[in-house]
Formats: C-alpha cells, structure tokens, sequence
C-alpha cells in the first residue's frame, strides 16, 4: 500500500489524494495530487501513477487515465498485471490496437481473455471476441460473468441458438442466477420461443422480484406467444401491477382459452378503461368481441389496434371481421395489407438469418 493510516494533520497532499480516491471524491483528489511529489522507490512511483491513473478515470478523463497507466507500465514493462490494467484504461481511451497488444501480454488469465473479448468487440472483430469469452469460460468455469458475457455476445449478433445452449448449460451450474435466467429469456425470445423464454424470465423474477425490467420482457414474450399464459407466468405479471394492462390483457387470454365467462367479463370491463393508444389493449378488446361475434365492436376496437401496430396478424382479424360484416373491399385490402406486412417482415428475418448464418460458419 502507498499509504497506511496516518491522522488528518499529518497527511501530505498524496495521502490526502489516496483518500480522497478512496471516497471517490475525484475532484478533491486531483487538486492534492497538484501539490504532491513522485515518490522515489520504484514500487511507491508504480503505485503514485496508478493513483493518478484512477483519479483521472473517476474524472472521466480517459486519455489522461491511458497515459499514467502507461508511465506505471514503462517502470515495470515486464509486469503482467500492469500489462493488463493498462490495457483496460487503453479500451476506455479508445485506444484499441495498443489495448489488444498490452492485454495479450498480460497473460493467459479468464480476465484477461475476456478484456480481450471487450476489445475485440469494439475493434468490429466479432467472431475473435467470441473466441476469447470462450477461452475466459474454459479458464474459469466457475464465474458467472465470463459465461455471460460469451452469451451476450452471441446475442448482439443474432446468434440465438448458440447463445441459448451457452446459457441453458450454465442455468444448472449457478442455480440462483437471475441474470443469467434473464438473458436466456432474452434469447430464447428473440429466436422465437415465447413459451420456453416466459419460462426462464418467469425463473428469473422467481430468484430476483427486484428485476423491474424483466416484467416487460416477459409481458412481451406472453403476448407473442400463440398459447395462453401459463398460471405462473400470469401470477408473476399480476403481482407488480394486478390492474396494469399487460396483467389485464393476459388474463383475459386465460379466460378465453379456460372458457372462465366471469373472469372474461371482468377483464374485459377493466380493458375497457385502459388508455385509448394501448395497442395491446385495443387488440385484445378487438379479439375478444370477434370471438364473442360483436362486430362492430370488434371493428371499432380492431381497427384502432390495425393503427397502432400494423402487424400481418392484426390486419388479419380485421379483415376477417369485415368479411363476416360483409365488407368485401374492405377485408380484401385487410388481406392485401397482411402480405405485405408478412413480406417486409420475411425480408428483415432473412437480412437477419444471413447474416447469422455467416457468423455460425466461421466460429465453427
């Protein structure tokens, strides 16, 4: 350590600087660093550019944080935890080519592969980043954020399966990982499978309540999915809001599919009141009343949701409600609309899986 205990009348501008840092009180810190003096022993002069090193970074002065790590660097450039620390204050200066060499450098630790992945994810090379969150997971098979930050990867790049059989293999090994149920939830969404993705998002808010987000991704995940909530996935949503629409708009979806007439009736009627630009509310409402075989309703209620969110789906119903109102033209320009929404649809998922598929073949 640079400094030990030492009382408030007897600290030099350094030690006042140490702790400063310590109460990340940078400003201050920075101010007594002006009237401190570079110690004389190598490891103390280390230690006083690494001080200046987090001051800066805690200032957010990055390039200045980049150059005291490298001045700590040049008095030990053997040293492999300089190596790497200097390497990370290099990424955040942007500083990315000098940042990849100084942390190859560093050695063969899960750390270092995985600042390793950082940087290569900010240099573009995204199947190199892969490569080094996996070698970060080989070496420490036991740490939760390695296996994490290989799936995200892999999920920024439209690569769901593999990033789903990364983290359904790491779900058993850390049984009381949100974030890691979350992120499955994420993906398994993304590659279109609702119900197995409101089943991880629902095991995840299980570990954490706390977890505000993962309500909405799971609300979502239950409104694509082609089947009714499960009763737990129901139970979860309604525990944050029991009169929020999304809570709402599901239960409705049980009823309907439980034939529960009462609990549809008392949905439907709190439906009513939502806020009038809920997509989600005004296309249950509208289903509900088509179903139900009340087509004005339906058609008031369908084409505010055709409005709001104009999905191959939703054009859908709404034509086949104007073709039971015998509105021919009007259901014929509906079914027009919904291949044309499937169309652009289709051509975004195959830009998306080309893209994905290319990916695979070279991580392969």
């Amino acid at each position: 350590m640079l400094v030990t205990a030492v009382s408030a009348e007897a600290q030099s501008p350094l030690e006042q600087a140490v702790v400063l840092a310590r109460q990340k009180r940078y400003a201050e810190a920075r101010k007594a660093l002006e009237g401190a003096v570079e110690p004389a022993g190598l490891t103390q002069r280390i230690a006083f550019h690494r001080l200046k090193a987090a001051v800066a970074s805690g200032l957010g002065d990055s390039a200045t944080a980049a150059n005291e790590m490298r001045s700590a660097l040049a008095l030990a450039p053997g040293d492999a935890g300089l190596q790497t620390a200097t390497a990370a204050a290099e990424l955040q200066a942007g500083l990315l080519d000098d940042a990849l060499t100084h942390a190859r450098a560093g050695g063969n630790t899960a750390a270092g592969q995985a600042l390793i992945g950082d940087i290569q994810e900010k240099r573009g090379q995204y199947v190199e980043a892969v490569k080094a969150y996996q070698a970060a997971v080989a070496l420490e098979p036991g740490w939760e954020q390695f296996r994490i930050a290989l799936a995200l990867e892999l999920v920024q790049h439209y690569t769901f399966e593999p990033a789903i059989a990364v983290l359904e293999q790491a779900a058993p090994r850390f049984p009381k990982s949100a974030r890691i149920r979350t992120l499955l939830g994420v993906a398994q969404y993304a590659a279109g499978r609702f119900d197995e993705a409101e089943t991880a998002m629902t095991d995840a808010l299980t570990l954490d309540p706390d977890l505000q987000p993962v309500y909405g991704y799971l609300a979502q995940a239950a409104f694509e999915s082609p089947s009714a909530p499960p009763d737990r996935t129901l139970r979860t949503i309604c525990s944050r809001d029991a009169e929020g629409t999304a809570c709402l708009v599901l239960q409705s979806r049980a009823a309907r599919a439980e034939g529960d007439a009462a609990l549809l009736a008392q949905a439907v009627a709190k439906l009513k009141r939502t806020p009038e630009d809920s997509a989600v509310a005004r296309c249950e409402l509208g289903r509900v009343y088509q179903a139900t075989g009340q087509l004005t309703e339906a058609r008031t209620e369908l084409e505010t949701c055709v409005r709001l969110d104009p999905s191959p789906q939703n054009h859908y119903h709404l034509g086949l409600v104007y073709n039971r109102m015998g509105l021919v033209d009007l259901a014929q320009k509906e079914m027009e609309l919904r291949h044309a929404a499937e169309e652009r649809r289709s051509e975004d998922a195959a830009r998306r899986q080309n893209a994905v598929q290319a990916f695979q073949y070279l991580i392969k």
